[in-house]
């Protein structure tokens, strides 16, 4: 059963927790969730960062968080709770709980390229798709990468960044690791 979120400062709370951030939030109440929007600092507003704020919305039901798009909160929520009230998918993309874990292994690597097999399982109940098994190729350089399919799985667009994210952290392309987005 998930955790019930009744008042503006659970949510915030329960946002933080899940985001893993410090950041304080607006939270605006609908009929079936929360919408939430960061709070920017002084030095943010002036540098510009409000425009495309985006928002979050934290299902009441579920709380599930999916990120939207920089809408007015008050619109946001309306479409939101139109989306649910008609049984139309939700416009955002969910951020929380975790929808994949991916698990990459390095395979081959050479000055240019480094390859990993990347195998993936979906989270969901149940679960979206059968689990991932792709080769990854990424060129150190460009970042530009492929896989041994057609078409390049999320899961492998994710990797991609995992990976050379932990390479710039500490000047190495890692051997293995696992994450969850």
């Amino acid at each position: 059963m998930p955790e019930v979120l009744e008042t503006p400062d659970q949510v915030r709370e329960y946002l933080a927790r899940a985001l893993r951030t410090d950041r304080k939030f607006r939270v605006l109440p609908t009929q079936y969730a929360w919408v939430v929007q960061g709070v920017l600092t002084p030095e943010e507003r002036a540098s510009g960062q409000g425009l495309g704020l985006g928002n979050y919305v934290v299902n009441r039901q579920t709380g599930v968080i999916t990120a939207h798009s920089s809408l007015a909160p008050q619109t946001i929520g309306e479409m939101y709770d139109e989306a649910i009230r008609t049984g139309q998918p939700v416009r955002g993309y969910q951020v929380y709980p975790a929808t994949w874990r991916v698990h990459i292994e390095r395979t081959r690597e050479t000055p240019a390229e480094i390859e990993y097999q990347v195998q993936a399982e979906s989270l969901t109940v149940p679960p979206a798709e059968p689990p991932v098994q792709r080769l990854l190729t990424i060129n150190k350089q460009t970042l530009s990468y492929h896989t041994d399919a057609r078409a390049i799985h999320v899961t492998c667009r994710e990797a991609t960044g995992w990976a050379e994210a932990r390479s710039r952290h500490n000047g190495t392309w890692p051997q293995t690791g696992t994450f969850e987005f």
